[in-house]
C-alpha cells in the first residue's frame, strides 16, 4: 500500500509520525500543524492544503473521513478555552468536544470548524465560514456562523 504524504522538516513532522490514524493516499501539506496529533484520526485520500490546523486536545479526538479536501488556511479544533467570568482566561479550563468530519466533505478555505462539531458525509462548508453547529449530510453552508445555504444536488 502507498501512502502519500508531503514532508519536510517543520513543525508537522512529529505531528505526521504519531497520527492515531492516516489512510493511504493522504496528503497533508507541509506548512500543516497538528497538535495532539495521536488524537487525530484522517482516512484514505485526504487532503489537507497549506497552512491548515488541526488541534485535537489531550483529551478529545478530531476524525476525518475518506475523500475529504480541506482548503488552505482552515483550523479545526477539538479544544477552546473556557469563559467563566470568576477565573482569568489564562486560569480557565479547557473545553474539549470531539470533532467529526464525514466522507466526501469539502472544506473551503479559512474555514474554521468549533469543539463539538458534526459535519455529515458530503457536506461543503464555503471559504470563511465558521462552523458552531453540527452540518447535515450533502448540506452547503457558509458565514459567521455558517447557516445553511443549499444542497448538493
Amino acid at each position: 500500500m502507498r501512502q502519500l504524504i508531503a514532508l519536510f522538516f517543520t513543525d508537522n513532522l512529529y505531528g505526521i509520525k504519531n497520527l492515531g490514524n492516516c489512510g493511504v493516499n493522504t496528503n497533508i501539506r507541509p506548512s500543516a500543524s497538528l497538535a495532539n496529533s495521536h488524537n487525530i484520526f484522517i482516512g484514505k485520500n485526504v487532503h489537507v492544503q497549506r497552512h491548515v490546523y488541526v488541534w485535537a486536545g489531550k483529551r478529545s479526538k478530531i476524525v476525518i473521513g475518506d475523500n475529504t479536501i480541506i482548503g488552505p488556511g482552515s483550523f479545526i479544533t477539538s479544544d477552546n478555552h473556557g469563559m467563566a467570568k470568576d477565573k482569568l482566561i489564562r486560569d480557565q479550563a479547557g473545553d474539549e468536544r470531539d470533532v467529526i468530519i464525514g466522507s466526501d466533505v469539502w472544506l473551503g478555505a479559512y474555514a474554521i470548524i468549533l469543539p463539538g462539531v458534526n459535519i455529515g458525509d458530503g457536506a461543503v462548508v464555503a471559504a470563511g465560514s465558521v462552523v458552531t453547529h453540527n452540518v447535515s449530510r450533502y448540506s452547503i453552508v457558509a458565514g459567521v456562523p455558517a447557516r445553511e445555504i443549499g444542497q448538493r444536488k
